[in-house]
């Protein structure tokens, strides 16, 4: 197989780093960006600002918040135990390999769909073969500055996070010399996942998290 038709074969798999939107640069896959938590505490302590809340009661409010995190882990490792009585090492090895097996099948079934979806759109747009090696050409050089910048320290989050915006903000530029607005628009709505909407974080099957504390 040469070098252009594996490319050509990998285009839908690999074309959602280089279509996410801006936005998305402070809030990147965990392998590729600052944890969300140093974006909520800005957040909190902005609105913590404009509520008038003094220090004291931010503190007492901190205080809480951690508290209700710590019975949540210690919740969890009881529960833990629980299932680990109830199942046994020769229950517990089972469970996982069957959970293994359905994410893998899961992966695959929204990966198929997922090519499906944007070979739909490449072939409505017809590409053609040399625009679709070219954007190929990015994702690679996406790649390797994304691991460029994953190793890379930083004095602050926010040094972090500019960095992150100027990376997907050049490979966006570089994405509209092939495609236009409409055209990167609808191809990022193909990479989604059925039922996340723009902007929306994936659970990966997590399910819903218990609520937090009123607290900000």
């Amino acid at each position: 197989m040469t070098t252009s038709l594996s490319r050509k074969l990998l285009m839908p798999a690999v074309l959602a780093a280089l279509v996410a939107p801006l936005s998305l640069a402070a809030h990147a896959a965990p392998d590729h960006a600052p944890h969300p938590g140093d974006h909520r505490d800005d957040i909190r302590q902005e609105v913590f600002e404009r509520a008038g809340i003094d220090q004291q009661t931010r503190d007492e409010l901190k205080e809480a918040r951690e508290a209700y995190h710590q019975s949540m882990d210690e919740l969890r490792t009881e529960h833990r135990q629980q299932v680990d009585e109830i199942l046994g090492d020769d229950g517990k090895a089972a469970l996982e390999k069957a959970k293994q097996q359905v994410r893998e099948e899961h992966h695959a079934e929204r990966q198929q769909a997922r090519e499906a979806r944007v070979k739909a759109l490449f072939d409505e747009w017809e590409l053609s073969d040399a625009t679709r090696d070219a954007l190929a050409k990015q994702h690679d050089e996406f790649r390797t500055q994304a691991k460029a910048l994953k190793a890379q320290e930083f004095e602050g989050p926010e040094e972090r996070r500019e960095a992150w915006k100027d990376l997907f903000q050049s490979h966006h530029e570089a994405l509209s010399e092939y495609l236009n607005d409409e055209q990167m628009k609808a191809l990022g709505n193909a990479m989604r996942p059925e039922g996340h909407g723009p902007g929306r974080p994936h659970d990966h099957g997590h399910g819903p998290k218990p609520p937090e504390p009123m607290d900000g």
